[in-house]
């Protein structure tokens, strides 16, 4: 089982492009792990995730997906300094996360591995640690998506 830890982190305000999904259910996953890439992707190509990433404070990348109002989104963005007019904001909370890292391949392999692990190896264990009506975090560390270190946050109540 891949080990997790509970990391404190600050608040953070991000700027990205949202695109509604289905709600992923064990029938479907697939489907909506491939709408993941392909919004990332068309992102990439337009050249808006770059320059979001030519100002980002953090290097990191991020996606965020979780319902947001009454809609189930799948969120990127980064923590950055550039502002464009089509861009969306959205602020991570401060608080504890539960945190899952992997390396070596895809980043969307990686994050659908340590998603899958958690909801469904973890979860079921410590039901505590997380609430269905929360959100996902998917954090590109090292800015190479096909060669990632990447880290799944999940905002948790627990404190160890």
């Amino acid at each position: 089982m891949t080990n997790y830890e509970i990391k404190s982190f600050d608040q953070v305000t991000l700027t990205g492009y949202a695109t509604p999904l289905p709600l992923p259910t064990m029938t479907n996953i697939q489907t909506v792990s491939q709408l993941k890439t392909t919004h990332f992707g068309s992102l990439a190509q337009s050249g808006k995730f770059g320059a979001l990433m030519a100002g980002s404070r953090d290097k990191i990348g991020y996606a965020v997906s979780g319902t947001h109002d009454e809609q189930f989104t799948y969120f990127a963005g980064a923590n950055t300094t550039v502002t464009t007019d089509d861009a969306e904001i959205r602020e991570l909370p401060a608080g504890n996360y539960i945190v899952m890292r992997a390396q070596g391949g895809s980043s969307r392999q990686l994050f659908d591995q340590l998603i899958g692990e958690f909801f469904g190896k973890i979860l079921p264990k410590r039901p505590e640690l997380y609430t269905g009506d929360s959100f996902i975090v998917e954090a590109l560390l090292n800015g190479k998506p096909m060669d990632a270190v990447v880290e799944l946050r999940l905002p948790t109540t627990v404190t160890e």
